[in-house]
């Protein structure tokens, strides 16, 4: 039902706002509505349109807008009841709060309402039929009567004079919402009836596929004029662990994923593309998974700020040294950052893989079977307790010997300890170590270059792998930051539920392609749960204000251009509380900065013995 075009009356406002009618029909609405038996409104029958409101109940665009939503409505218990009906009357049409009141309250629970203002309401309550509409309108007894620009008294008048007198098997009554927006219930809201549209599944077999666009529910023919939807998409990886969703920041150019269709990041961190009926025909779009790397040079070379893409200065980015150096380390452990949390928060093997890494002796980064079982033994009984015999207690010696073995099985298998043999020359009294392969029957020293016999029932020693060396320490007394970077992003990436979680080694920020010298870089990157995050990660929090805050200049520096979630600070010890003022100095500098990414300071937890008494060290 539409209004033909005519004079102006002062209810043209009110059927607009609440049923969606309009004097102005967009052209087709002619042949889109000829089979639904269109009501059309003229100068001689407008005046008896809220009779046929009531008795034809018509279907209108206003209707129609909210089928099909996939909007969380919320939940107050208080004040939003489900079958409540409420009219928002507004003193004159300059009135602003009861309009806004009106558009935002079905955020919440209600059955329906309207808006009116006190002139159109005169106008209206002299027709019977008007209350006809009310009791179409509402289920309950009772029907809220709300106002932000009116007193009590006032609506409490107008019920009287004027409700009242059409009311039809109904009761008026004054509701205060100065209360509004109301507390919400629970996080989880409660969804339209009709649950939305069908999501459909589909199985991309390769990075790089078309993604066939679904049908909308309500008809098959868009084509009478130009119409825009979205569309929302939700991508999980079905080869990774429990179904890892990929979820996206939120300065994603969407248009590097779904091509050269336009779109946005909704607020699940899910992609939401716009179709155009006549100008995507062919039904599919093309659709680009890329990989944490490639996207990661998009979101900072041209973040999406406020829907316009925006140019940083940065026009490249590169790994350094210490990145290779962390790669490497982690994909040695198969790169499982379980594995390596595992090990490097246990107090154990931490202290081992220290004490080799420092150790003056010859050949001191290696450790044979037996001394290894020695220090393993000492440290259970000083840090836990006794060890029992065999046959009275699972924790004795033998069952620590055999979990032992196992646990360095495995760190042999992963070459975080390379097998070999620690042997004395005869002729220049040596001490080197070999690695198994170099190993024959005779043996070349490495000091006097002569050959001699492997002496017989050598005993095999175990070499920490130099790459395990090389991220700890620079040097026998300097520490490497690169143990602190990995430990970071164990942290980030194992206290969230994980169903989104990519990472990045640090990397050099460059803004001139011919420059071997970067413009800055970034310690600690990450992607968790669709949110950027960037850090600097140092062993201890005093190096944060070194070089007069060298690093955390540049940190703000790299987050102003690029718009991250979250920044993060993390360190292994803090000193006089360096950690949070290094954090109070960031927040300072992001005060008024209208993208202010949250802060966030992070301690990371000091290894310590309880993996020690686990079961993973006893075989049995």
């Amino acid at each position: 039902m539409y209004l033909r075009q005519g004079r102006l009356h002062i209810l043209l406002d009110f059927y607009l706002t609440n049923f969606g009618l309009s004097s102005n029909g967009y052209v087709g609405e002619d042949k889109m509505t000829k089979h639904l038996n269109p009501i059309k409104i003229t100068i001689d029958n407008f005046p008896t349109l809220n009779r046929v409101i009531h008795e034809h109940k018509p279907i209108n665009r206003t209707k129609l807008s909210k089928e099909n939503l996939n909007t969380k409505i919320l939940r107050n218990l208080q004040f939003a009841r489900y079958n409540s009906f409420e009219i928002v009357i507004a003193k004159d049409t300059t009135s602003i709060l009861d309009l806004l009141y009106y558009w935002n309250r079905e955020l919440y629970q209600c059955h329906s309402i309207i808006y009116v203002t006190v002139d159109e309401l005169l106008e209206l309550t002299k027709d019977k039929y008007f209350g006809g509409i009310l009791y179409d309108l509402s289920v309950d007894q009772t029907i809220d009567v709300v106002s932000f620009t009116l007193t009590k008294e006032e609506i409490q008048q107008l019920i009287n004079d004027h409700l009242n007198k059409i009311a039809f098997h109904r009761t008026f009554r004054y509701e205060d919402r100065s209360n509004f927006p109301f507390d919400v219930l629970d996080a989880d809201g409660l969804r339209e009836s009709d649950y939305g549209e069908q999501s459909s599944l589909q199985t991309l077999l390769s990075d790089e596929n078309l993604l066939f666009i679904p049908r909308l529910s309500f008809t098959e023919k868009v084509e009478f004029y130009q119409q825009k939807w979205a569309i929302d998409i939700q991508i999980s990886q079905i080869n990774k662990p429990s179904r890892k969703t990929l979820n996206f920041p939120l300065t994603t150019d969407t248009r590097f994923i779904v091509r050269t269709v336009n779109g946005r990041i909704n607020n699940r961190r899910d992609i939401s593309f716009y179709i155009h009926n006549q100008q995507n025909t062919s039904g599919t779009v093309e659709m680009y998974i890329p990989e944490f790397k490639l996207l990661l040079h998009q979101l900072i070379k041209n973040p999406v700020f406020q829907g316009t893409v925006s140019d940083t200065k940065y026009i490249n980015i590169g790994p350094h040294d210490s990145s290779n150096r962390m790669n490497s380390f982690i994909k040695l452990f198969n790169y499982d950052l379980d594995m390596i949390d595992d090990f490097f928060t246990d107090k154990f093997w931490v202290d081992l893989f220290e004490d080799l890494c420092k150790s003056e002796k010859a050949a001191g980064d290696s450790i044979s079977f037996d001394n290894l079982l020695i220090r393993c033994i000492s440290t259970y009984e000083a840090e836990i307790r006794k060890l029992g015999k065999k046959g009275e207690t699972l924790e004795n010696p033998e069952n620590l010997s055999l979990g032992l073995q196992q646990i360095l099985k495995t760190l042999c298998e992963l070459s975080v300890f390379l097998q070999g043999f620690k042997i004395k020359c005869p002729r220049c009294s040596s001490i080197f170590w070999y690695h198994i392969k170099e190993v024959g029957n005779k043996v070349n020293c490495k000091g006097c270059l002569e050959d001699y016999n492997l002496p017989i029932e050598s005993t095999f020693s175990y070499k920490l792998n130099d790459l395990i060396k090389n991220n700890i320490f620079q040097s026998k007394t300097q520490r490497d930051g690169n143990l602190t970077v990995i430990r970071t992003l164990i942290r980030l990436g194992l206290r969230h539920s994980n169903k989104s979680f990519e990472y990045s080694s640090q990397f050099n920020l460059y803004n001139d392609y011919l420059s071997k010298k970067p413009t800055n870089e970034i310690d600690v990157v990450a992607l968790v749960d669709g949110k950027l995050i960037i850090g600097e990660a140092k062993h201890n929090s005093k190096e944060f204000g070194a070089y007069k805050n060298k690093s955390l200049d540049s940190l703000i520096a790299v987050a102003k251009d690029i718009y991250p979630d979250k920044v993060v600070l993390s360190c292994y010890i803090d000193e006089h509380g360096k950690l949070e003022s290094a954090k109070k100095y960031l927040e300072h500098h992001f005060k008024h900065y209208e993208y202010a990414p949250e802060i966030e300071a992070l301690l990371l937890h000091q290894p310590d013995y309880y993996p020690l008494s686990g079961s993973k060290y006893f075989y049995y």
